[in-house]
């Protein structure tokens, strides 16, 4: 039986069918994770999220909101950047979330105004009182169905389980965590999606007892299933591996890691660290909020780093049949060349960072540093080329 194809002619099959995939019910489940301060290897709460999404293509574009400046996630067809689905503010407020389908039993869930909401509260709010505020205020219904995670500058770090009409408050215990899937734990038992990645990132989580953006960043691209057999990827050299509920899913369309404001630091020294695409095939790249629109230029606009990131996915789906499944020799050499590149970002990034806290903000510096950043990328394209 035919399977491979000519190369050039299964990557157009894979990427219609992932186009195909994605917009079924499979997209949408999102993994999400909060740290609080004393549990953070940099001192910093932080917010992690895996996006997944029928649209693969995302951008990170800085917004003027109604009382604060923000920094956030878009999907690049957003033009008008009215949905942020993570992002921080001016003020230290970070917000992220997961769509949840077991608190909003009316609808499946999807028919939804999440992505409008998490604008307004970065535009708004300063603290998690502020967001609180932000809810009880909001028309029922709210045509929301979310887990969100949310930080502030003063400390407060909590999951929010919001439906149409309520929601309940889960605070991140001192020196610890949560994460969630796509299923609230105050919904109705048994509903939801997600439960295999729930329990992978139990598992995952229960390692560290200091967390680092790495620490995530290596988890959004993890092809862990703790209930069928483990690592998928451990031991194997070829042949393919069938990508259904690990953390990285078909509908993965981007990785970013907030870090927050440390006790005693400046409100909008936050940042975010952002692999978008496929992120087996991307990297994580530094963007600071008081930086403002200065953004490296591989993250902005129709984000060339997330449209690379795409088509290395598309091309490890090799099997005309079924884009679902990864060819592993080529998936192995890429995340070698991601791992490498991400690991000098890391380095080069976290030393400006470090600068930009105790001096205060450089825009200069940071044009400097996305340059580099943009050049080192030209040269990851050219050594993970298929």
């Amino acid at each position: 039986m035919h399977t491979t194809g000519t190369r050039s002619g299964s990557r157009l099959f894979a990427a219609l069918s992932l186009v195909l995939t994605l917009c079924s019910v499979q997209a949408f489940c999102c993994t999400t994770a909060i740290v609080s301060a004393e549990a953070s290897g940099t001192g910093r709460p932080m917010i992690w999220k895996q996006r997944d999404a029928s649209n693969p293509y995302n951008c990170i574009a800085h917004i003027k909101g109604e009382r604060y400046a923000y920094t956030a996630l878009f999907p690049t067809s957003d033009k008008a950047r009215r949905n942020a689905y993570a992002g921080i503010n001016e003020a230290g407020f970070a917000i992220s979330n997961n769509l949840s389908y077991n608190i909003r039993p009316e609808s499946s869930g999807t028919a939804t105004r999440n992505g409008e909401f998490m604008s307004q509260a970065l535009g708004c709010c300063r603290t998690l009182d502020d967001f609180v505020a932000l809810i009880d205020n909001r028309p029922r219904p709210m045509e929301l169905s979310s887990n969100f995670a949310v930080i502030d500058a003063c400390g407060g770090a909590a999951y929010f389980e919001v439906s149409d009409s309520a929601y309940v408050r889960y605070d991140v215990p001192e020196g610890g965590y949560l994460f969630r899937t796509n299923f609230s734990l105050s919904g109705e038992e048994g509903r939801g999606r997600g439960f295999a990645r729930y329990a992978s990132m139990e598992e995952i989580m229960s390692g560290p007892k200091a967390f680092r953006p790495e620490f995530f960043l290596e988890a959004g691209r993890s092809f862990v299933n703790v209930l069928d057999g483990g690592d998928a990827l451990r031991g194997r050299r070829d042949g393919y591996i069938y990508q259904h509920d690990f953390i990285p899913r078909m509908s993965t369309t981007c990785s970013i890691v907030i870090e927050g404001v440390a006790e005693g630091e400046r409100a909008d020294s936050g940042m975010m660290w952002v692999a978008p695409g496929f992120t087996p095939c991307s990297y994580a790249v530094p963007v600071w909020v008081a930086a403002g629109d200065e953004i490296a230029g591989i993250l902005i606009g129709d984000a060339p780093a997330n449209l690379s990131a795409v088509d290395l996915s598309s091309a490890l789906r090799t099997i005309d049949w079924d884009a679902r499944y990864l060819e592993v020799k080529p998936l192995k050499r890429i995340m070698k060349e991601v791992r490498k590149a991400e690991k000098e970002e890391l380095r080069e990034g976290r030393r400006l960072d470090r600068s930009l806290r105790a001096s205060g903000m450089d825009v200069a510096a940071v044009k400097e540093y996305n340059e580099a950043a943009c050049r080192r990328f030209d040269g990851f394209k050219t050594v993970v080329k298929l």
